[in-house]
């Protein structure tokens, strides 16, 4: 039987998580939001705290869709466009994401994105009066493009990831109403009541705010991007960022002195977020640990993927290589893992030291 409709049902906003949409729903009709799951025809596991729907706000399916809309009115369409899986095919492997939860563990360290928590923007949140945009979620969410203020991680109160449920995560709250401007995270069994619009955000730079939009406007496929001056699906874009990514990581710190232009701040953030990752090289492949190491990562590798042709390309890639050489990195499994473009794994290639032991860990071709 399809479910009876809602009582009272607020419409969902452009860029808005599942989620955050449920929430609010929640609190006008005033009960818990693993209630109104209930109430929307979802299935949930298991009755305690940490309940939530199959791949809740990963990827709906058909019966998902048609119990939103008999439980909301709300389309399929709009049901969508609140899901992760908007980004599938971009920065994202969505399969990946689902198989990571089915598993229990985190996805951050396969997929750069918070199945759990979020960033956010105190402007956004005090406009909007609660509206959780779904690309905080990923894990190169740094920058607000509208108010040009730097995402914040972490309740200033608890201390928690935001929406990350306290000391374990909890996608769908079953005891409280979460009030969506809170933090509400579990804290000795109560939520936490931190207003978040007055959460102090660091004023971003203009460089920071440019590259989040053009980063954004890849990950939506508003913007067809480039490598090299080659168009490239996004997929591959994407796979080359993370690459550029994980060579920074290997080459720190001596590669922060062969790479032009890295600021001071720059320099502070990405060490600080090494020792926060830890040695273990496991973790080098995953999503930036913070919106300020997010930020910096899109301000060094960026631009370097914008390089004019192909000879420039490999010439900028040349101290993230040429670093990671020489610690003996080159060939560690994270960078192997990837399905890079061939293009991008021939110019890594071409900067390899001569003589060197090390080689390319795509050197047997790379992609699909």
């Amino acid at each position: 039987m399809p479910p009876r409709r809602l009582a009272l049902v607020t419409a969902p906003r452009s860029g808005e998580t599942f989620g955050s949409w449920l929430d609010r729903i929640a609190r006008v009709n005033q009960c818990p939001p693993a209630e109104v799951a209930q109430l929307m025809g979802l299935n949930l596991r298991g009755v305690s705290a940490e309940v939530r729907p199959p791949v809740f706000g990963v990827r709906p399916d058909e019966a998902v869709r048609q119990t939103v809309h008999a439980a909301t009115g709300v389309s399929g369409s709009l049901v969508d466009g609140m899901h992760l899986s908007v980004f599938d095919g971009g920065p994202l492997n969505v399969a990946s994401v689902v198989s990571a939860a089915k598993a229990h563990r985190p996805s951050t360290g396969r997929e750069w994105v918070e199945a759990y928590g979020s960033r956010a923007c105190p402007c956004c949140l005090l406009v909007s009066g609660g509206v959780w945009q779904l690309w905080w979620k990923l894990s190169c969410a740094a920058v607000c493009p509208e108010h040009q203020v730097v995402l914040v991680d972490r309740c200033p109160s608890c201390g928690w990831v935001l929406r990350w449920g306290g000391n374990r995560p909890r996608v769908v709250p079953a005891k409280w109403i979460r009030p969506p401007t809170c933090c509400a995270n579990s804290v000795n069994g109560k939520p936490c009541s931190q207003w978040l619009p007055v959460a102090r955000a660091s004023r971003a730079r203009k460089s920071m705010v440019d590259t989040q939009q053009l980063w954004l406007d890849i990950a939506y496929g508003r913007a067809r991007p480039t490598l090299g001056g080659v168009d490239v699906p996004a997929e591959e874009w994407f796979a080359a960022f993370r690459a550029c990514v994980i060579l920074l990581r290997l080459g720190l710190p001596r590669v922060l002195g062969r790479l032009p232009g890295v600021s001071d701040w720059c320099s502070r953030v990405l060490l600080d977020e090494l020792s926060e990752r830890g040695v273990d090289r496991s973790r080098f492949s995953w999503g930036p640990a913070s919106a300020r190491a997010a930020a910096a990562f899109l301000l060094l590798v960026v631009p370097l993927l914008a390089a004019a042709d192909m000879r420039e390309l490999s010439r900028q890639l040349a101290p993230l290589v040429r670093t990671a050489a020489d610690e003996g990195s080159l060939a560690a499994r994270p960078l192997a893992r990837l399905a890079v473009p061939k293009l991008f794994a021939e110019a890594v290639e071409a900067q390899v030291p001569v003589g060197s032991t090390a080689r390319s860990p795509w050197k047997k071709g790379s992609i699909r």
